[in-house]
């Protein structure tokens, strides 16, 4: 089946019947990848992965999640799931407590995953934009995690 320069089939467009279709269709990708983002940065604050072995007994583990709404201009309203550790020691960098996510963050975020971006372009635009540091391996685990998903 020929495919167009994102990967996807050629008639994969034509499956939406209506705009909104569509725009439900890109909201649901783009939480999808929002809260793998938010996993990637928990297991890069724990030490380790989901189920891995090396968690056991570390002292900090995953706490389930905490819904929260951010409010998106291009998307609108997305209800996220921000992951908790047992400590309540993670602070969320793409998205950090009491605050809204921004139209920046989130065009960023559809800017550097769509030109293939390598994680230390990802850290040094995020570290110039924001004004936040990120190491190299939080990109890498957030970017494989998004990757692994979509």
């Amino acid at each position: 089946m020929e495919e167009n320069k994102l990967g996807l089939p050629k008639d994969f467009f034509k499956q939406f019947k209506s705009k909104e279709q569509f725009q439900e269709f890109f909201q649901e990708m783009f939480k999808q990848g929002v809260n793998e983002m938010l996993q990637g940065e928990l297991d890069e604050h724990l030490g380790y992965e989901k189920h891995s072995p090396e968690g056991r007994g570390s002292g900090n583990s995953r706490n389930g999640f905490s819904s929260k709404k951010v409010k998106s201009e291009t998307l609108g309203d997305v209800v996220l799931s921000i992951p908790r550790d047992r400590n309540a020691s993670f602070e969320p960098k793409l998205i950090p407590k009491h605050q809204r996510m921004s139209e920046q963050i989130e065009q960023s975020i559809i800017g550097m995953y769509s030109r293939g971006m390598s994680t230390r372009d990802i850290e040094d635009q995020i570290r110039e934009m924001y004004g936040v540091e990120i190491s190299e391996s939080t990109v890498s685990t957030v970017t494989s995690r998004v990757v692994e998903k979509i």
